[in-house]
């Protein structure tokens, strides 16, 4: 009976094995030398969910450099962006506006309901979301959804929730500072938690692209 219900485990896709660690997928990578260092996949995941805990006044600004790589051939979408997607800023980083898509919707159950329906459609290559405070039930169906999809998913979430036990690859929490960007990573599969860490910017290519807006208040 114990060995049956070991058996049933070792099966279950939210359950990282350490000898998963060398058939692992390259990562993409992230525009930040210091961060791919740090990251178990050399880069962001190929696809699933990783969650960006930190201020909610926009888009992370390590996200800018992977907008650039966003696959063409598929959809790129933005749910629920606390400020308004700024065209001239996407395509300034490489984002072809005519496959960018914005859903806007006050209702965190609707913006469940599209980002599950987005990632398991396999038509988006990368999603961008806010959520201010999912279950660990709705997170575990995006990332299973995800997967299905090969989406990435990159949800802005609240600091709030970094205790969270969320189900997903990777976990990171970012804040302004002084020259740079401060960076902890909570929790990624097939590595380890790191202590935070700076990402200055001169070190990591021209600020000009990491201050691109993307994300503006306008006056109305």
């Amino acid at each position: 009976m114990m060995e049956a219900s070991v058996s049933h485990l070792l099966t279950r896709n939210d359950i990282w094995l350490a000898s998963q660690n060398a058939l692992r997928e390259g990562g993409i990578p992230t525009g930040f030398a210091r961060l791919d260092q740090h990251l178990a996949q050399g880069g962001w995941p190929q696809h699933g969910v990783v969650e960006l805990l930190g201020e909610a006044i926009g888009l992370s600004p390590l996200l800018q450099p992977l907008l650039s790589q966003a696959e063409q051939s598929r959809w790129l979408l933005c749910v629920a962006p606390p400020l308004l997607p700024y065209g001239p800023g996407l395509q300034q980083l490489g984002v072809d506006l005519s496959r960018f898509v914005c859903v806007e919707t006050p209702c965190e159950q609707e913006r469940l309901w599209a980002l599950e329906q987005a990632l398991n459609s396999g038509r988006c290559g990368l999603v961008l979301a806010w959520l201010s405070a999912p279950t660990v039930a709705q997170v575990r169906r995006l990332q299973l959804a995800a997967e299905r999809g090969r989406c990435l998913l990159m949800l802005h979430l609240p600091e709030v929730l970094a205790e969270q036990p969320h189900p997903v690859p990777l976990r990171l929490q970012w804040a302004h500072a002084s020259g740079g960007i401060r960076v902890t990573l909570l929790k990624q599969r097939g590595g380890w938690p790191r202590a935070p860490f700076l990402l200055p910017f001169r070190e990591e290519g021209p600020s000009s692209a990491l201050n691109t807006p993307v994300l503006v208040q306008g006056p109305w």
